[in-house]
């Protein structure tokens, strides 16, 4: 019975040690790095946003934005899709909601961060190609919203995304 519960101890101490040293990984946030230079500071009041027009088509469902793992860097093969959204929003009285989103790995806090620092990436590269910012809306849903099932690599490499709903 004493040993049962010196594997307990054991166990208990090293769950604790986990949990600190994942708490302290929690605080580091992950590095943001866009094509665009760094944007002077903005005032902080949130402008209402644009009017659509009744006859603005939806985005499309696969209008998404990927990420590698543990980052919010933009990928060069999902910029075309910022790119795309950019001339769109451009061309018509429209705005676009960005939706950070991430795998199941990870604590619910920091997968909530990771996915916000997606979601900015986002908006800062169509600021950069000429988006006004007033257009953009952004959300974090981190791991709550997975869009595609499954615990396997291929099903998180899906989930690390941003999804671009243009209204």
């Amino acid at each position: 019975m004493s040993r049962h519960r010196l594997v307990l101890a054991i166990a208990a101490a090293l769950g604790a040690s986990v949990a600190c040293s994942h708490q302290q990984e929690v605080k580091q946030t992950p590095k943001v790095a866009t094509a665009a230079p760094p944007a002077p500071a903005r005032p902080a009041a949130k402008a209402p946003p644009a009017p659509v027009a009744e006859d603005a088509p939806k985005s499309k469902e696969g209008d998404a934005v990927y990420f590698d793992f543990d980052s919010a860097l933009l990928r060069d093969e999902d910029r075309p899709v910022l790119q795309r959204v950019a001339e769109s929003l451009q061309q018509r009285r429209a705005s676009v909601r960005i939706e950070g989103n991430c795998d199941e790995v990870g604590t619910v806090e920091y997968n909530l961060a990771l996915g916000e620092q997606r979601a900015h990436a986002a908006k800062e590269y169509l600021v950069h190609l000429g988006v006004q910012p007033e257009k953009i809306a952004t959300a974090t849903y981190g791991a709550q919203r997975p869009k595609y099932p499954g615990h396997d690599e291929t099903a998180h490499a899906k989930n690390r995304r941003d999804d671009v709903l243009v209204r």
